[in-house]
């Protein structure tokens, strides 16, 4: 009975004893630990490759390529060995250049159609320009492109090792080899399909704000409010977790679908200049769906264009 009584005080000796050594260790004061990255389950995401974050890149093996919006931006701060790639540099009034003028630029910088590059930004305040570049690069025939989750925001969060001096790398020759299958339309493909109302099959995604969807705000670019006729809404900054890394596929799916967005329908996305269209079009492709195409020019050539061809109306209705 006594080797009982003893085996007994030892065991709550022993509970007592880690209870204190595991509260020592505990976060104190009322602060709150920082949560890990919400990505969530990305085993779901067909094309899961497309996606990459900090800790699994090779800094030694890719390209990164800083798409965020201003040298401002880049200069206080990149990824080691970042080249800049502003958005402005591959297009003209929101219209990307001819294929030849873009493979010049980018053979300039460093890059060919076989580079294997990682593009980031800074997430939802770079308003889509990692997206836009991945598209442009498919398109022009690379096939080793990436994006990184959660941007420069995760780096950062990560304590990823980063400095300010600019990088180059010596030029080389890029060779693009057009991609049919990365599609691009034009205002006249979207009247054609789109007006008076969609044709069957088609289905036509307004990725800005909702005020801008429903033109009670009105940006410096913006020639006329409210969005195209016909299109639903689907502001692209939902797609993102509270740290910035992306929503997981069961996630991006029903939001989708709570928007009325059948993603067996060919869709063709829009936004200001073709940047937040392209980071749908991304998102699509990481879903495992092929049948979309970036508006490129986007409300700022729909916007410029006769209002009695190509008309745009207000309010929160399509």
């Amino acid at each position: 009975m006594r080797n009982f009584r003893n085996c007994l005080v030892s065991l709550l000796l022993t509970t007592l004893l880690i209870t204190l050594l595991a509260g020592c260790g505990s976060n104190s004061g009322g602060e709150t630990k920082p949560m890990p990255p919400q990505t969530g389950d990305l085993s779901l995401f067909p094309n899961k490759e497309l996606l990459v974050s900090p800790a699994e890149v090779d800094t030694a093996q890719v390209i990164f390529l800083d798409a965020r919006r201003s040298d401002a931006e880049y200069d206080a701060g990149h990824i080691p060995g970042a080249i800049l790639a502003k958005p402005n540099i591959f297009e003209k009034d929101g219209m990307l250049l001819p294929s030849e003028e873009l493979a010049t630029i980018l053979g300039n910088m460093g890059i060919s159609r076989t580079s294997k590059i990682v593009i980031y930004d800074n997430t939802s305040a770079s308003r889509g320009s990692a997206g836009r570049l991945f598209w442009m690069l498919e398109y022009l025939g690379c096939t080793d492109v990436t994006i990184l989750n959660g941007g420069w925001d995760q780096w950062k969060e990560q304590d990823m090792v980063w400095e300010t001096e600019p990088a180059t790398l010596p030029a080389t020759v890029f060779t693009s080899e057009v991609n049919p299958g990365v599609r691009y339309v034009t205002k006249e493909y979207v009247a054609d399909h789109f007006l008076p109302t969609p044709d069957d099959g088609f289905i036509l995604i307004d990725v800005r704000t909702d005020e801008e969807y429903q033109g009670t705000q009105l940006n410096s670019t913006d020639p006329r409010l409210g969005h195209i006729p016909g299109a639903i809404s689907f502001p692209y900054s939902k797609c993102f977790n509270s740290d910035k890394t992306i929503l997981n596929f069961k996630e991006l799916k029903i939001l989708l679908e709570n928007q009325g967005i059948s993603l067996d329908k060919e869709m063709v996305a829009y936004s200001t200049i073709g940047h937040r269209s392209g980071f749908f079009y991304f998102l699509c492709r990481l879903m495992g769906y092929k049948n979309v195409a970036n508006y490129t020019g986007s409300i700022v050539d729909w916007g410029n264009a006769d209002p009695a061809l190509y008309p745009m109306k207000t309010g929160s209705e399509p």
